[in-house]
């Protein structure tokens, strides 16, 4: 099965006072070298500080909800590099990061990430800064950006809100696979002096497909109780998969191809119980459940789904955490202040895979199908998340209250 995830990050700064400026040239590469990653440096912290803050910010989303807690961790990380020192000190708070080597533990975290795109399987991340052509962002805020993100430059006519933001969104489709054809508005841009981009795009195979003549229809129990008719696709025969049974839910990985990537499926036994699993859980508990998950044999029922996040503004999740529009970020140039921060995420689970997953779905057991030591069948609401083992990284997190809506 090939799932497609893709989410933006953007957040742009305006000026709060009119001095010179001076006119940018045309720089479509990192102003530094990227760096190896620092096998010191502190990964860990960065990791759990990023997980703490999307999970955060996803029990702000009511309803269906996707999100990237990494992205919003890469995204903010960098912008760190040109707060202000109150600035700086809030989004130490909210995101956790590291007291010394933020951006080589976020430079080592994203190399480390790499790693994982492995035919067939596709992860990538991108970071762009996108200034007027008549601005200058300070050396040493370029140097971060390019050294420890390796952040190319790319200076645009920012007053021109139209075509700047036809250059972003076309930046953003390119590097998300056409699957985030438009993120910002011409007003969104108008007229800011700074624009940086972050994008994730993973494209990945299940390890065990689902086999597409055994997907049929169902009733799924949303979260307002009602009934709604979806696909549902099935193992065939209870696999071998990693469970853990928690309080009130079931937990259940499927890895996929390489393994090196992961997705947990989290149900929980009362189809309304949900919101109080959420509740007990914290991204400590979702990173642990690799430690503590047994092997067994697993008979899965899950739907197909698509989700959408819009771009949504972060400020509301924010704000209420000290950390609003206005905020100065004066490294990144005298005078340079906040104006928006948008997220938008998209996810496509479905059974479709490339040749090779296709084979692999046909080799089948030659003897009698095993008992299964759990059998989930996703038909509530349920909670998931796709992880990267080696660091424990929450790349997407998302909620499924409503698969048809």
């Amino acid at each position: 099965m090939t799932k497609l995830l893709r989410f933006l990050v953007l957040l742009c700064f305006l000026t709060a006072a009119c001095g010179p400026s001076v006119t940018t040239t045309t720089l479509l590469e990192p102003v530094a070298d990227r760096l190896p990653a620092d096998p010191l440096a502190p990964t860990a912290d960065w990791v759990a500080g990023a997980n703490a803050a999307g999970w955060d910010f996803h029990r702000h989303l009511v309803g269906n909800a996707v999100s990237s807690p990494v992205s919003l961790g890469l995204a903010f990380s960098l912008s760190r590099a040109g707060a202000s020192g109150d600035t700086g000190a809030v989004l130490d708070e909210i995101f956790g990061f590291p007291e010394l080597d933020l951006h080589p533990a976020a430079n080592a975290v994203d190399l480390m990430l790499a790693t994982a795109s492995v035919e067939p399987t596709t992860l990538e991340v991108a970071n762009r800064l996108f200034p007027d052509d008549e601005f200058s962002p300070l050396p040493g805020f370029l140097e971060i950006a390019g050294a420890h993100y390796g952040a190319a430059v790319h200076p645009i006519d920012l007053d021109d809100g139209a075509s700047a933001a036809e250059t972003i969104n076309g930046w953003v489709s390119d590097t998300t696979r056409g699957l985030v054809p438009t993120i910002v508005t011409e007003q969104t841009v108008q007229s800011q002096e700074l624009v940086l981009v972050n994008t994730v795009y993973l494209k990945a195979d299940w390890a065990e497909p689902f086999l597409p003549e055994w997907t049929e229809d169902g009733p799924f129990t949303t979260g307002d109780g009602l009934a709604v008719t979806v696909p549902f696709m099935r193992d065939r025969e209870p696999v071998a998969r990693r469970f853990v049974r928690l309080d009130g839910a079931d937990a259940v990985q499927l890895p996929y191809q390489g393994g090196r990537l992961a997705m947990w499926l989290i149900v929980p036994h009362d189809p309304g119980g949900l919101p109080a699993v959420e509740e007990l859980l914290d991204s400590q508990d979702l990173t642990g459940l690799e430690d503590i998950a047994q092997q067994g044999f697993v008979d899965l029922t899950m739907p197909k789904w698509e989700q959408t996040l819009p771009p949504t503004d972060l400020f509301e999740w924010l704000c209420p955490r000290g950390f609003c529009a206005g905020a100065p970020f004066d490294d990144i140039a005298p005078g340079i202040f906040i104006t928006a921060a948008l997220h938008g995420a998209k996810v496509i689970v479905d059974e479709k895979g490339t040749e090779a997953a296709a084979a692999t779905a046909m080799a089948f057991k030659e003897s009698a199908p095993p008992p299964p030591d759990l059998t989930v069948v996703a038909d509530r609401p349920f909670l998931w998340a796709i992880v990267h083992p080696e660091t424990g990284a929450f790349l997407f997190i998302g909620r499924l209250v409503d698969p048809a809506a």
